[in-house]
């Protein structure tokens, strides 16, 4: 018995070390006898052998990982029977074993989990994703107009590996548009490329949007497409069931200010080394001509008394009157600037049966500017039409017309003419904003406004309601097309496209305004008239095999 029981305590004290020595090699972060390697390499692109940051490297089974730097390399300790995974937006996941390998570089590619999807490309013709040699990601129109921007090229930052978007500071400004490093984009709606600000498009057209990465663009659109392409393809006829639908869109959103103010000091007034005096802010008096803000201490118990510009003058002897010293323009900006509001209305109709589709649709987007008597009106309507004469002969045509009005663009360049310029950077809190509401000196309507300053900077109001900076454009983009199909492997197009724009600008620089190059102050008038017509006859023949003639 007692042989028994020794025997039993060697095999199961032997048993136990075993799989106590087989947990701790196969555990990840409980190695004893398993050894970790350092390994390091580099993670590029396939579409361009471009280096790739941000990459996602992890330890496969594990919560260790690391990623990629700016130059697409990477460094991590992992075990020989080690998996690294390396993952990112828009691509195929992959994994290495380390095995004794210290360099291990990467190539990812495009994922392409969506081999079915259709793409429409150039000229129109709609090809499988998967037969596609270009790297291609696409976003659905519907997942963009929830939160809406005012440009729907905006909508599309963070969502498109490799694009990054950057919406303009300025009204009517075409969004800063990235694709993977180049800034020139091509535009094409429904396989026809237009020459669009991105304004004269309609969210709620929009389908999907698809973006065409890499150099073999330009093998669809020409030297346009050599820096990639935006497709957007567009609604068409009613999906309802019963072919007819009527589809109402309205969203109203309010904006309050900047995100965030710059902080500005409010313990002394304009001037320079503190002193400060003012007679005809022109220089007449004491640095009270293109003034800094380093001069005299406020008093906020306003005994301390200087000549402002809205001192009373003494009419025994022609000098204003002292007045106290106080930090009455404190937060100037922030009680200067109003909510914005935007708000957008869509309705469309479509129908659709076996032999026609059809959709007409009508948008209007308002915004309210938070610079006062600033707005803009855009309205957009598209109507697109399939009519299938025959199982061989289809009509297929889409025309879309944008209107866009504004009676003033605030200028947010950098100088006198920019609010923030004036009212933040060089503007002291020795005025107050509210006061500047009746902006024309008594007087002196029409020709001279009232400011503390009168040699470089201007009043906020009179900026806002008396320098106009209009804006009117009318933008037409279409096309129309006739398919025959000869049969099942050849099919004869014939079709045409149009763009066409024509914009008018005016700015009314009003008496007593100044700017950099224009420091008389007597005003001046200019308008800007441009006009744009292109149009495209094209034909080609298709095959199966994808193989495209051109004839021009």
């Amino acid at each position: 018995m007692k042989k028994l029981l020794l025997n039993f305590q060697k095999n199961f004290t032997w048993f136990m070390t075993s799989m106590f020595i087989s947990m701790l090699t196969i555990c990840p972060g409980t190695y004893i006898f398993a050894q970790n390697t350092s390994i390091s390499g580099k993670v590029i692109a396939v579409e361009d052998n471009s280096p790739m940051p941000g990459v996602s490297v992890r330890i496969k089974g594990s919560d260790r990982g690391t990623t990629t730097n700016a130059d697409g390399t990477y460094k991590i300790s992992a075990s020989e029977k080690a998996v690294l995974q390396f993952s990112f937006i828009g691509y195929s996941v992959h994994e290495v074993t380390v095995g004794s390998k210290s360099v291990i570089n990467v190539v990812l590619s495009p994922e392409s989990k969506q081999i079915e999807e259709v793409v429409v490309t150039a000229l129109g013709i709609s090809k499988e994703k998967r037969s596609l040699t270009n790297a291609i990601q696409a976003v659905k129109g519907e997942d963009l107009i929830k939160a809406r921007e005012p440009n729907p090229i905006n909508s599309l930052a963070g969502r498109v590996a490799g694009l990054t978007i950057g919406a303009s500071a300025e009204l009517l400004g075409r969004p800063n548009v990235v694709l993977r490093g180049n800034t020139e984009v091509l535009y094409v709606v429904d396989g026809v490329p237009i020459n669009s600000d991105t304004w004269n498009i309609s969210a709620d057209d929009i389908e999907t949007y698809s973006v065409l990465k890499g150099a073999n663009a330009a093998a669809l659109y020409g030297f346009r497409g050599k820096n990639g392409a935006i497709l957007i393809t567009t609604k068409r006829g009613s999906k309802d069931k019963r072919g007819f639908s009527v589809e109402f869109n309205s969203s109203t959103m309010v904006e309050h200010g900047f995100n965030a103010i710059p902080k500005v000091q409010d313990l002394y007034g304009p001037g320079d080394h503190g002193i400060y005096e003012f007679v005809d802010g022109r220089g007449g008096g004491k640095n009270d001509g293109d003034y800094d803000i380093w001069g005299p201490k406020f008093d906020p118990s306003g005994n301390t008394k200087i000549a402002q510009y809205d001192s009373p003058i003494d009419p025994a002897t022609g000098k204003r009157i002292p007045t106290p010293w106080t930090a009455r323009g404190a937060n100037n900006l922030t009680r200067f600037l109003r909510d914005g509001v935007l708000a957008n209305n869509n309705i469309a109709i479509s129908s659709s049966n076996d032999k026609a589709d059809i959709r007409f649709s009508l948008s209007h987007n308002y915004q309210k500017g938070i610079v006062p008597n600033t707005q803009l009106n855009i309205t957009n309507f598209n109507i697109s039409t399939k009519y299938r004469f025959s199982p061989k002969l289809t009509f297929d045509a889409n025309l879309n017309y944008n209107r866009q009005s504004t009676p003033n663009i605030p200028d947010v360049n950098y100088g006198p003419n920019s609010l923030i310029y004036n009212m933040v950077i060089w503007g002291g809190a020795d005025w107050n904003v509210d006061d500047m509401r009746n902006y024309w000196q008594a007087g002196k309507e029409g020709v001279q406004q009232i400011y503390a300053e009168y040699q470089r900077y201007n009043n906020p109001y009179f900026v806002a309601y008396e320098w106009l900076r209009s804006h009117y454009k009318n933008d037409i983009y279409g096309y129309a097309s006739l398919d025959y199909k000869i049969n099942n492997n050849f099919s004869v197009m014939g079709r045409t496209s149009v763009t066409t724009y024509d914009i008018f600008r005016s700015e009314k620089f009003p008496y007593s305004a100044t700017v950099y190059g224009r420091e008389e102050a007597k005003g001046d008038y200019r308008e800007d008239k441009r006009t744009l017509f292109e149009t495209i006859l094209i034909s080609y023949l298709n095959t199966i095999r994808s193989l495209t003639i051109n004839l021009m």
